[in-house]
């Protein structure tokens, strides 16, 4: 449930799998720090232009070190590390949405009283839920957007005067009332 939320919230603050590289000589330790943050996987590590196996590296998401484990790198190896990554990484996205679950709660939206357990949410929200907590997540991150648009075709669109909690508060408002049949929800 919550890859499906981060799946939306990407969406919404526009947040994309982007691709990089980045190349490195060997001299005396084989090990490499990849300098762009929130990797999201390495897809490929060449060693003078030839491709070695997965078996043949290893790489720490926490330190963002990758390691040669192959032998026979020899002083002046060019190495070069392929990779994608995102804005934000999936733990900062789950500390947003713990944040967006408090003020759902503080603004008493639902019957229930949603909290992050291990790797779910706890009860399990309806799909119009987890819009809901998209939408909310999305504003805590970029409160200066004035326009969210959820792939079912639902958009918010917000008057640029209006304070982060003040949008918070309206979305929960007209999500707690139903939507209807509109389409855009707008807030001038």
């Amino acid at each position: 449930m919550i890859t499906k939320i981060k799946t939306k919230i990407r969406s919404l603050i526009e947040d994309s799998q982007k691709t990089d590289f980045e190349t490195f000589t060997y001299s005396d330790t084989n090990i490499f720090t990849i300098s762009e943050e929130n990797i999201n996987s390495i897809t490929a590590v060449l060693v003078n232009g030839v491709e070695i196996g997965t078996g043949d590296y290893s790489f720490n998401s926490t330190t963002n070190k990758i390691t040669i484990t192959s032998t026979g790198l020899a002083e002046e190896d060019n190495i070069e590390v392929d990779y994608t990554y995102y804005k934000y990484s999936d733990s900062e996205l789950t500390s947003y949405i713990r944040s967006a679950l408090s003020w759902m709660s503080l603004f008493g939206y639902g019957k229930s009283d949603y909290e992050i357990e291990s790797t779910s949410i706890v009860p399990t929200p309806d799909n119009r839920t987890t819009d809901v907590i998209a939408i909310v997540t999305s504003i805590l991150i970029n409160p200066d957007y004035t326009r969210y648009s959820l792939p079912n075709s639902v958009t918010v669109v917000y008057n640029n005067k209006l304070t982060k909690f003040q949008k918070i508060e309206k979305v929960l408002d007209r999500f707690s009332m139903g939507l209807g049949d509109l389409d855009v929800l707008r807030f001038e």
